[in-house]
């Protein structure tokens, strides 16, 4: 008998133990204690955690301390999405009271120099393009596009909105390049001209890529590829100044001049 009330007394004792516990942790969970953020990229690192935690700091009501239940986290991950370097965001609250924040920065495929000689960035967000500020003190190893640039292509616009076809054209010609780890990485700089052709700095080699329009232009890089490994890889890379490919299949080369 003794040893049943002692089972009894142990079982209760082990209940009462359970709600104890579990209400020190509904108890510790109505209130948030704090924000963790982290950063993930698809492309070169533009911003950083500690970027992430300035925006969240300056621009999102502190929830530290707050009710649980006052907190709307659609709209804290709403002002976090307004941060124009976040392509994706996701938002979510452990049992522990944290709000946890993972950011997905636009993938950066362009740094832009306009006529003004304003600095940005061209970056890919989802299926369209968005124009990102230039960030003091940060900088991503990406192709530079300069030349006749106009105004229009300015920071903080999403693409649809340009009313210039050359930043749907940079980004076509941009986006083109990355999708391609050789090309990515063989080309320094885009330049556009007044008439509103486009031409390639390579990395590797002395001369001028002459792209024409942004149009076809994976049938041109394919011409380029043949002309490097058929023509170049042979007669040398320092031969030619200038590889026209606005010709369709006819690829003139011009020939560097000799001092």
């Amino acid at each position: 008998m003794n040893r049943k009330r002692i089972i009894g007394i142990a079982v209760v004792s082990g209940l009462l133990l359970c709600c104890l516990l579990a209400c020190l942790l509904l108890s510790r969970g109505k209130v948030y204690r704090g924000v963790r953020v982290k950063m993930l990229y698809h492309s070169d690192t533009l911003v950083t955690t500690e970027d992430l935690k300035t925006y969240v700091k300056e621009h999102c009501t502190p929830v530290s301390g707050k009710l649980r239940r006052s907190v709307n986290l659609s709209q804290f991950g709403s002002r976090i999405r307004r941060w124009p370097y976040a392509d994706t965001v996701r938002v979510s609250a452990d049992m522990g009271g944290i709000i946890h924040v993972e950011v997905v920065q636009a993938k950066v495929l362009l740094h832009v120099i306009n006529s003004s000689g304003a600095s940005f960035y061209l970056a890919k967000v989802g299926n369209s393009g968005r124009m990102l500020p230039h960030f003091p003190g940060h900088a991503v190893r990406v192709p530079v596009a300069s030349g006749a640039i106009p105004d229009t292509c300015q920071p903080n616009l999403v693409m649809e909105w340009q009313d210039s076809s050359v930043c749907h054209d940079l980004m076509a010609v941009a986006d083109c390049l990355d999708r391609n780890p050789f090309w990515k990485a063989q080309t320094s700089q885009i330049y556009v001209r007044k008439k509103g052709d486009y031409c390639l700095v390579p990395t590797v080699g002395n001369h001028l890529v002459e792209l024409g329009g942004a149009d076809g232009l994976q049938r041109k890089l394919d011409n380029l590829w043949n002309i490097y490994t058929q023509g170049f890889n042979v007669a040398g890379w320092q031969r030619y100044a200038k590889v026209s490919l606005q010709f369709g299949d006819r690829i003139p080369c011009e020939k560097r001049t000799i001092q």
